[in-house]
């Protein structure tokens, strides 16, 4: 079934409108908008519990297109793109069956959101304002890296072919607006500090009738030097850059409108 006529479909575009198009939720429309994507999955003839066929029904209903992507199975990366809808991570979490995402701890504390993210995500869950909470990361790093059991559902083991993913602006935003001071540069002390090369990604905000690309640099390293937030935004404008027709520029909320600058309202 076309998901065009299916019922899941107009209540999930109904949802999507009543954020003003940004595509962003708080936790019980997060629960919501989860039930209606498998639904919607389901009437378009894919069995949303298999991780492949959840991928390609995701991909087919935001009409996702991969440009320049790298070998997944033969590397390691730590993947660092830009954020602009909370649909970010899960189309970025099946680019390849050992991603594994850094992710609020809103998401991974939502007990309903969870039975949906654990079918077909690794995730660990960042407390933003947590210094505990960042060294955790490192070492889930490097237990992730290190560990030859550690991935995503299915993962069989092994030490090439996996992933870590990190939102260097710690939330949505639009990194054209975005000083230096709101990238992170925690990415690059993980790839420092496991030897893993870092790949920007640009993503446009999905989109249910247009496309939405997603751009891979090239790999790359940072070293224990500042400046990253810079080099960083350099990069993430020089793939957008490359995408003709030219990118769309995300909807977002006030608030991810208003996150940029330090002195910001929600900075």
């Amino acid at each position: 079934m076309g998901r065009v006529d299916s019922e899941s479909f107009r209540m999930m575009a109904e949802l999507v409108a009543s954020t003003g198009g940004t595509f962003s939720f708080d936790g019980e429309t997060s629960v919501i908008g989860s039930e209606h994507i498998l639904r919607i999955i389901q009437d378009m003839g894919y069995d949303p519990s298999v991780t492949a066929e959840y991928r390609d029904g995701l991909y087919g209903l935001f009409n996702v297109e991969l440009v320049n992507p790298p070998d997944f199975d033969a590397s390691r990366f730590m993947l660092v793109p830009n954020h602009v809808s909370d649909f970010d991570a899960l189309v970025l979490g099946l680019l390849h069956p050992r991603v594994r995402i850094v992710s609020k701890k809103d998401w991974t504390e939502n007990v309903r959101l969870r039975a949906f993210l654990d079918m077909h995500y690794s995730m660990y869950g960042l407390d933003r304002s947590s210094t505990n909470s960042l060294r955790g990361l490192l070492v889930d790093s490097d237990n992730f890296f290190g560990d030859p059991g550690t991935g995503g559902p299915g993962c069989k083991g092994g030490l090439d072919g996996r992933h870590y993913l990190i939102f260097s602006q710690g939330t949505i935003s639009d990194f054209n607006a975005n000083a230096p001071e709101r990238v992170s540069s925690i990415a690059s002390r993980v790839s420092d500090r496991n030897g893993i090369p870092m790949v920007c990604v640009f993503l446009e905000q999905v989109s249910f009738d247009r496309p939405t690309r997603i751009v891979f640099g090239e790999p790359f390293t940072h070293g224990k030097g500042g400046g990253f937030g810079e080099a960083w935004l350099a990069r993430m404008r020089r793939l957008q850059d490359t995408l003709v027709p030219p990118a769309r520029r995300p909807v977002l909320t006030r608030k991810h409108s208003s996150n940029n600058r330090p002195g910001d309202e929600f900075f």
